[in-house]
């Protein structure tokens, strides 16, 4: 047996799905109406275990410092902001203002923002003896991914 904990968050953000080999038409295209700058209401479930199983203290981890370091390394960086994908044409023309913009690697779809959430996480975590078990990204309410171990 494993016993394990999770943690819900919640942010809003905005996005818009571009790659930068396709051209404005073949972008269409491929992402339809999300090929147009627009937002979501994520949801992030974070569920971990500890290498020992239950601490002596009776918890898998406190949740108080799950949520500093999903807070730290996901939530404060990604809400209320933009996230564009690197080359698209859209990160020159709003440069000059001061938004918030992530400029990602990929396209941010939630497939992808699991990917590299996951990444960000299981080092910290690790350094704390904790493992991450399953990441769940809702996109909106019917919409998500889930990467698990």
């Amino acid at each position: 047996m494993k016993t394990t904990i999770t943690k819900e968050f919640q942010w809003d953000c905005a996005h818009r799905l571009y790659s930068p080999k396709l051209t404005r038409a073949e972008n269409k295209e491929a992402y339809g109406l999300c090929y147009n700058i627009h937002g979501h209401t994520y949801k992030l479930f974070v569920t971990v275990s500890s290498e020992l199983d239950i601490l002596e203290n009776g918890m898998v981890m406190n949740f108080k410092n799950l949520k500093k370091i999903v807070k730290e390394l996901i939530v404060d960086d990604v809400d209320h902001s933009l996230v564009l994908t690197e080359g698209d044409p859209l990160i020159k023309d709003l440069s000059e203002h001061p938004l918030r913009i992530n400029i990602v690697p990929y396209e941010s779809t939630c497939e992808n923002q699991i990917v590299d959430y996951w990444k960000d996480l299981d080092v910290q975590l690790r350094l704390n003896g904790i493992i991450l078990e399953k990441l769940k990204l809702y996109e909106t309410p019917t919409s998500f991914a889930t990467l698990t171990r």
